[in-house]
C-alpha cells in the first residue's frame, strides 16, 4: 500500500467508469469524480455546494432538514433514473445510494452508471425483433401463398394424369402416367412438409388431445405399412407389448405422422430385407404412460457422423443421398418438433450398410386405468384384425397388380414369343422377353425373379429353359392375377 494513501484512493476514484458523488446529509456536493464531470460537463468548482438534486432529479427528498430517498425508491437497492448535464440534456442512468459515519461525521455516496450503451443496444435488439416478427410473416405469407398455389397446378397434373390412366391401354404410356403420378405425390409430400415447417417455425403448430383406441390405430397403420413395404418387395413386422392400454387421449393424427415420417424412410432406404416396429410400455406415472416406439431397417444404415446431420432443417446424411433418393429433409425435423410437444424424445442408431433404427418416447393420457382382464378384448380384436389386415393388403395388391399389368398385352407377347421360339428367331424371342419383363414389373420378387431368368435363357439361346421359365412365368401370373389364363 502506497503511503500517501489518500491520494491513491483519489487515483482510483478518478478513474473508475463509474460516477461518484458525494454530498453531505442537506445534499450539499463536496466531491465527485473526475467520470462525473467527463459526462456532465462540469468543472469541479460549478458543482461544489451544489445540491444533488440538481444533477439526479425527482430521487431524493428533504426529510426535516436531512437529506434521504423519496418514498417511491426508500425500497430499491438500484434505481434506474437519468443524470442531467450541464446543458440541461440528459441520459439514463443505474442509482446507488449508500451512506456510513467516519469519526462521527455522516458521509452519503452516490453512485451511478451510464446506461445509454446498454440502452441502445435494447433498443436495437427491440427493433431488429419486431423486423424479425414482421419478415417472419412475410415469410409465412409467402410460404403459405406459395404452397397453395403450388397445389392447385400439381392437383390439376394428378388429375389429369389420373383420368389418362383409365383410357390408357398402351404400355408405355401408362408407364409414363404412372411416373407422373408418383411425381405428384412427391411434390405433395415435399409441400406438406415445408408448410408443416414454417408452422413450427411460427409456433402454429399444437397437438389435439381426444379419446382415440390405440389398438383400432395399430390396426390402421398394420394396413397401411404392409401394403406399403410389399410394394417394395421387403417384409414388414409389427410386435405391441399387450399390458399397453386400448382407451388413450392423444394426438392421433400427429403420431399417424410421425409413425408415417420414419416407416416411409426406412422403405425408402431399404432395398432388401424387413422393416420393423416395436410398440412397448416404458411406464405409468398417475394417468399417463410413456410409450417407447422402434422403427428398425436393413437399408442404406448411418455413419457416427452422419446422425448429428438428420434432425437439423434441410439436411440428410450426405448429398448423394439426396441426389439418390430425394427428399428435402425436413421430415425427420418435422418427427423431433412432433415428438418433443408430445413431451418424449427422439434417437437414431445405425451403422453404415448394416441398417438403423429410430427410437422414440411420447406421452399418453388414458381415460382410466384398465385391468388385464379389459384389456384382453381388445389385444384379441387388434391380432385378428391384424390377420384380416394382412390378407387384404396382399388381396389389394394382387388385385393392383391385375389393373397395373395389361392382361391383353401380356397374352399378345407371350402369343408372339411362342412364336418366335418355335422359328428359333431369337433376336425378336429376346425383345418380347424384354417387353413381358416391364409389364410384369410391379409384380412380386418372384415373378420379376423368372421374368428376368427367361430373358436371359432367351438371350443364351437355351430353347428349354426359356420354355420352361416362359411356363413358370405363367404360373405365377396365374396365382398374381385373379382371371389370368393363357
Amino acid at each position: 500500500m502506497p503511503e500517501n494513501r489518500e491520494e491513491f484512493f483519489y487515483f482510483i476514484l478518478n478513474n473508475s467508469q463509474v460516477c461518484i458523488i458525494k454530498y453531505d446529509s442537506r445534499g450539499c456536493i463536496d466531491y465527485c469524480n473526475d467520470r462525473l464531470l467527463e459526462l456532465t460537463g462540469y468543472s469541479a468548482g460549478e458543482l461544489a455546494g451544489v445540491h444533488i438534486g440538481e444533477l439526479i432529479q425527482n430521487v431524493f427528498a428533504d426529510e426535516g432538514g436531512h437529506i434521504g430517498l423519496a418514498d417511491e425508491y426508500k425500497d430499491l437497492e438500484v434505481i434506474e433514473t437519468v443524470l442531467y448535464r450541464k446543458n440541461k440534456t440528459c441520459f439514463p442512468v443505474e442509482v446507488k445510494v449508500v451512506s456510513g459515519v467516519f469519526d462521527g461525521v455522516e458521509v452519503m455516496i452516490c453512485t451511478a452508471v451510464d446506461m445509454t450503451r446498454y440502452k441502445e443496444s435494447i433498443r436495437k435488439v427491440e427493433e431488429t425483433t419486431i423486423q424479425m416478427q414482421e419478415s417472419m410473416k412475410a415469410r409465412d405469407a409467402f410460404v403459405a401463398n406459395v404452397t397453395h398455389e403450388l397445389r392447385t397446378p400439381v392437383n390439376g397434373i394428378k388429375g389429369h394424369a389420373e383420368i389418362l390412366m383409365e383410357q390408357e391401354q398402351d404400355f408405355q404410356k401408362t408407364n409414363y402416367l404412372k411416373m407422373i403420378l408418383d411425381c405428384c405425390s412427391t411434390m405433395e409430400g415435399i409441400i406438406n412438409n415445408i408448410l408443416d415447417f414454417s408452422k413450427l417455425e411460427a409456433g402454429k403448430f399444437q397437438i389435439d388431445e381426444k379419446p382415440f383406441s390405440f389398438y383400432d390405430f395399430i390396426s390402421k397403420m398394420e394396413k397401411m405399412f404392409n401394403m406399403l413395404t410389399m410394394r417394395k418387395g421387403l417384409r414388414f413386422t409389427l410386435n405391441v407389448a399387450p399390458e399397453i392400454p386400448d382407451k388413450v387421449i392423444g394426438d392421433e393424427l400427429r403420431l399417424t405422422q410421425i409413425l408415417n415420417n420414419l416407416v416411409s424412410n426406412a422403405v425408402k432406404f431399404t432395398e432388401q430385407g424387413y422393416v420393423g416396429v416395436e410398440i412397448a410400455l416404458n411406464t405409468r406415472i398417475g394417468d399417463e404412460v410413456e410409450l417407447f416406439f422402434m422403427v428398425v431397417d436393413t437399408g442404406i444404415g448411418l455413419s457416427p457422423e452422419d446422425k448429428d446431420k438428420l434432425f437439423k432443417s434441410f439436411s440428410q446424411a450426405d448429398a448423394s443421398i439426396t441426389r439418390k433418393f430425394g427428399g428435402t429433409g425436413l421430415g425427420l425435423v418435422i418427427t423431433k418438433e412432433l415428438v418433443t410437444m408430445m413431451h418424449g424424445k427422439v434417437w437414431a442408431e445405425g451403422e453404415k450398410g448394416k441398417g438403423s433404427t429410430f427410437s422414440f418416447t411420447i406421452r399418453l393420457k388414458t381415460e382410466h386405468m384398465q385391468d388385464a382382464a379389459e384389456q384382453e378384448p381388445s389385444i384379441r380384436k387388434w391380432k385378428y384384425s391384424n390377420n384380416l389386415n394382412r390378407m387384404a393388403g396382399e388381396q389389394d395388391l394382387m388385385n393392383e397388380l391385375g389393373s397395373d399389368i395389361n392382361i391383353r398385352e401380356l397374352r399378345k407377347y407371350f402369343e408372339k414369343l411362342n412364336i418366335s421360339m418355335d422359328m428359333e428367331n431369337w433376336q425378336k424371342a429376346e425383345s418380347f422377353a424384354t417387353m413381358l419383363k416391364q409389364l410384369v414389373s410391379n409384380g412380386s420378387k418372384d415373378l420379376q425373379r423368372l421374368a428376368f431368368r427367361m430373358e436371359m435363357s432367351i438371350r443364351k439361346s437355351d430353347c428349354d429353359k426359356a420354355r420352361e421359365y416362359a411356363r413358370k412365368v405363367k404360373e405365377q401370373l396365374m396365382l398374381e392375377i385373379k382371371g389370368f389364363e393363357i
